[in-house]
């Protein structure tokens, strides 16, 4: 293990994933997910504390700019927002259906950092959307021209597995670990709001890519996920220029890398389902080298 391990947070709840930071009152927050409790936390200053409790199986989970928790539930089928504002750790449904068609299961939700759009992958669990069965889809819900707010799929009913997604800085480019396929998708929007799919990155070995990140600078870190008990002893994640080329790989402890947050271009945050962890990495070392 490299000295960019600068700390390991051991987490509340089970099944923890999903990282996700902001600042509040000048005090930096860290988010995550614990799955198998249906709660999300926060961390700060040494402390752990409930944010939301969705009483379903939560896979991902966002802040967006004002604060609010935007929350991505596959048991419920649906995603959740609950408002802190309102001293209340009960979400409220946000939507749960496309043209009267319930989702399968949302796995991981991005909001751009340019506009309220927000972007998220409806996988179901693990073994619904496979290789031999890719029916797993990623939606966006965007600002409609006339008015109020539009949901639309980018890739609908096609994919193995997406369960992760992230929005480049500019918020021009949106990026997909599709795991069961091994590999990240891209979607370019030209013109804005229409999305082109392509192949970013092709991986081998291991089960396939389960979360996803981009710094300021553009690049792309991907976590990938293999069952405990597999032959690899710690987990890997992989630094991607945003041309697509591999330009580091680290390691943390534990095989079942669940979620990565990226911020700026100097820290990551990195969930560990088996030793239920969040790991601090120092990028600075790494991207300087």
């Amino acid at each position: 293990m490299g000295s960019y391990l600068q700390e390991t947070l051991r987490c509340k709840g089970t099944k923890i994933c999903s990282p996700f930071t902001r600042e509040i009152n000048g005090k930096e927050v860290i988010g995550y997910v614990s799955s198998g409790t249906g709660e999300v936390f926060a961390y700060s200053e040494g402390k752990h504390s409930a944010l939301a409790y969705t009483g379903g199986e939560p896979y991902g989970a966002v802040f967006d700019a004002h604060g609010k928790v935007h929350i991505a539930d596959c048991a419920h089928a649906a995603i959740l927002r609950v408002d802190l504002a309102n001293h209340s750790h009960q979400p409220g449904i946000v939507v749960k259906v496309y043209e009267e068609k319930p989702f399968r299961g949302p796995s991981s939700i991005a909001i751009s950092p340019a506009n309220t759009t927000t972007y998220f992958t409806d996988s179901g669990p693990l073994g619904e959307t496979t290789l031999e069965n890719p029916r797993g889809s990623v939606f966006c819900i965007a600002a409609n021209p006339s008015g109020g707010q539009i949901l639309k799929p980018l890739a609908l009913d096609c994919l193995a597995h997406p369960c992760a997604v992230a929005v480049s800085p500019d918020s021009k480019l949106v990026y997909v670990a599709e795991m069961m396929a091994n590999r990240v998708l891209r979607f370019v929007q030209r013109p804005p709001g229409i999305y082109h799919m392509s192949v970013f990155y092709q991986f081998a070995g291991g089960l396939g890519p389960s979360c996803i990140a981009c710094d300021t600078a553009g690049r792309v870190y991907v976590g990938s996920y293999d069952m405990a008990g597999a032959d690899a002893a710690n987990g890997r994640i992989y630094v991607l220029s945003a041309q697509g080329t591999l330009e580091h790989v680290l390691e943390v402890p534990g095989q079942e890398i669940t979620g990565l947050c990226v911020e700026g271009t100097h820290k990551m945050y990195v969930t560990e389902a088996t030793t239920n962890a969040l790991h601090c990495i120092s990028l600075d070392a790494i991207l300087k080298s």
